[in-house]
């Protein structure tokens, strides 16, 4: 009687102290059920289990107190400030998705979570939120002494962006709907007929910063979760992702933290203003492929147009924008990427500078080289809304007012 009652105090006391214990190697391997204090003992390790899966990492303090403190579980407490990386993901076309598969809609999330889930815990990160098609990922940091980071904090960055990294390169190569659910729906689905082919993709928000964690809710009903504009940015981030055409954008304060290796393979996007913020900011995109594949990649339906947009009548223009195309030329046809990455933050400090007529022509050179590259064509695009003048207020920046 005894020993089996020892051994669940023993249990609720270790996850009082640690509420995220791994309950497998607290449990009696091949233990049978046989007797009222071992249903007991198995019913513990399920409670922890979806106390667990429940409240997640944001919520292993309220778990702890809730145990320690005799079971009263009281939300309205202060939270307490954390510095964190914060993902935020997003499935494209989920409206659309969701009114063709119906009841099997819950199916295609939970395989999307089973993706993104495995690959951010396995990075040493945790899943926070799941909002219909929206994911919030959150890796915890700590501060050194002198306020810096240590290597380990540096190689949490890496590892944050490589675990995005592979999440995108799974959901590509499962490519359709049809592929990306295999066999785990009914092979005489109505939806197949029509989203047979439809493409599975994902956005991506990276940003860090700090964050308050704690319970949202009352009595009735809690969530744990983050609160802060840093958490809110990375959703901003995740949304112009689908202005800027691309899978991810970083923050400049994420990409600042990354090691030198990683830095080297992103690019400077754009500068900007989010809505709700009048603080600029350099956003970024990862090149997970070598420049020379961007000379393959397929061209955009408006390519015609913005070659057209960024043509010149003679060399006088080239003359007057200081540029020089041999140079340039030589820079592609050496085939090193810091040659072709010079270019590339030329062009886009030109874009900075209000120096528009050189960006332009540089912004040529590039598209005829590199024609599936579409940061470079977001950036003409927004010279063309101005014919190419750089207006006089221009500071270096300007605002997305999408949300």
């Amino acid at each position: 009687m005894i020993r089996p009652i020892e051994h669940m105090k023993h249990q609720v006391t270790q996850l009082s102290k640690n509420p995220l214990l791994h309950l497998e190697k607290m449990k009696k391997q091949g233990k049978q059920v046989t007797s009222e204090t071992d249903m007991l003992e198995v019913a513990i390790h399920k409670m922890g289990q979806l106390l667990q899966i429940g409240f997640g990492t944001a919520g292993a303090e309220i778990i702890a107190k809730s145990l320690s403190d005799g079971g009263e579980l009281d939300p309205m407490v202060p939270g307490q400030k954390v510095n964190a990386i914060f993902a935020f993901c997003d499935i494209r076309d989920f409206t659309f998705a969701t009114e063709a598969l119906q009841a099997d809609v819950m199916i295609f999330v939970n395989k999307v979570a089973k993706i993104t889930h495995s690959h951010v815990v396995a990075s040493g990160g945790s899943p926070n939120k799941n909002i219909g098609d929206a994911f919030l990922f959150v890796w915890k940091l700590s501060i050194t002494k002198n306020g810096g980071r240590s290597r380990l904090q540096k190689e949490l960055f890496d590892k944050a962006l490589a675990s995005v990294q592979s999440i995108l390169t799974e959901i590509s190569e499962l490519d359709n709907l049809s592929n990306f659910l295999g066999d785990e729906t009914d092979s005489k689905a109505s939806w197949k007929s029509t989203l047979e082919h439809f493409q599975v993709r994902v956005g991506f928000g990276l940003h860090t910063g700090w964050a308050i964690e704690g319970s949202i809710g009352s009595k009735v009903k809690i969530d744990a979760s983050y609160l802060s504009p840093h958490v809110n940015l990375a959703s901003r981030l995740e949304s112009a992702t689908k202005q800027y055409r691309v899978p991810l954008l970083m923050s400049e304060a994420f990409v600042s933290n990354l090691t030198g290796s990683m830095q080297k393979r992103t690019r400077k996007v754009d500068r900007v203003t989010f809505k709700g913020s009048s603080e600029p900011m350099t956003i970024y995109h990862y090149d997970d492929r070598p420049y020379d594949v961007l000379a393959t990649t397929t061209k955009p339906s408006d390519y015609p147009e913005l070659i057209e947009a960024t043509s010149w009548a003679d060399g006088s223009e080239i003359r007057r924008a200081g540029v020089d195309v041999t140079e340039v030329t030589n820079a592609f046809d050496s085939g090193m990427s810091l040659c072709v990455r010079e270019v590339y933050e030329d062009l886009f400090n030109s874009f900075l500078d209000g120096k528009w007529n050189r960006c332009k022509i540089l912004s040529r050179l590039w598209m005829e080289r590199f024609p599936g590259d579409v940061l470079v064509h977001n950036i003409v695009e927004y010279l063309r809304q101005h014919s190419f003048e750089c207006p006089a207020d221009w500071a270096g920046y300007h605002a997305l007012t999408e949300k």
